[in-house]
């Protein structure tokens, strides 16, 4: 049987949310990383990066109308959680009063949200011709929208201020967001497991709200981890794909990994 190795510093980190709400959270984080390496670059092609991040990120809204009052929960929640450390020996009070301070920031500025966050920009017509495009494969090219083009041949510190303008609106959000994901992330110790044969399975305590999974592999491993499964059960299956052409296959090797199941 294979030991399973220290942790490494550089990981492949695989990630599973168990309910709608991570879900979210996660795909909000993802598009916001896009939308912010856009912003740092001066190209038409990163600023139309920027645009299709953001038009994303309001459809996401838009097919989940309770996200502001699902992060508020989470926050008010969070800031139960971490009221409860205030009395434990050991713990960083500084640091702990910042992290409530944030919550407590941040909470107020989504409460002070009225509608979707961004609903503005919905009101933008440059935005919304390009939302009308976006569906149609090569939909945004020139000669389809013409304001568009313009638009990117304006000089790169005019775009990028136009650009950090919408994205500003949505900023509570992106903190937010960013705040919950880091302290889910950051609140679990990854433990060293082995899949043997490739395959790893595990039930989860029922009374624990786990809401995240996190299988953590070296960044040069063969495999890749298919994470399936709910609150209360899951399966880690280890995968390898030599060729991009052929479906990926299941190892039959055991394989060490580090894993987190992550709760607030």
């Amino acid at each position: 049987m294979a030991s399973a190795p220290a942790r490494p510093r550089q990981a492949a980190v695989y990630e599973q949310p168990l309910n709608e709400r991570v879900r979210t959270l996660l795909r909000l984080e993802f598009l916001f990383q896009q939308a912010r390496h856009g912003i740092a670059g001066d190209s038409e092609w990163h600023s139309r990066h920027v645009v299709a991040a953001l038009i994303d990120i309001l459809g996401v809204l838009s097919a989940r109308g309770d996200v502001r009052a699902e992060i508020v929960k989470e926050l008010e929640r969070l800031t139960i959680t971490l009221g409860r450390l205030e009395a434990s020996p050991g713990v960083d009070q500084g640091r702990l009063s910042l992290l409530l301070d944030e919550c407590q920031r941040l909470s107020d500025a989504m409460k002070s949200v009225r509608g979707l966050p961004g609903g503005e920009l919905k009101n933008d017509d440059l935005l919304l011709s390009v939302t009308q495009r976006a569906g149609i494969p090569g939909g945004t090219c020139g000669f389809d929208l013409p304001a568009f083009q313009h638009w990117l041949l304006q000089p790169a510190p005019a775009r990028r201020a136009q650009l950090e303008e919408w994205m500003a609106s949505l900023e509570p959000l992106r903190q937010a967001s960013s705040l919950i994901l880091r302290m889910l992330r950051d609140g679990c110790t990854p433990r060293p497991q082995i899949a043997e044969g490739g395959i790893y399975q595990q039930m989860l305590d029922r009374n624990t709200p786990y809401q995240l999974l996190r299988v953590h592999l070296p960044a040069d491993a063969p495999e890749f981890a298919e994470i399936s499964g709910s609150k209360h059960f899951f399966t880690v299956r280890f995968l390898i794909q030599p060729e991009t052409r052929e479906r990926p296959v299941q190892t039959n090797e055991s394989v060490p990994f580090h894993l987190s199941c992550c709760a607030l």
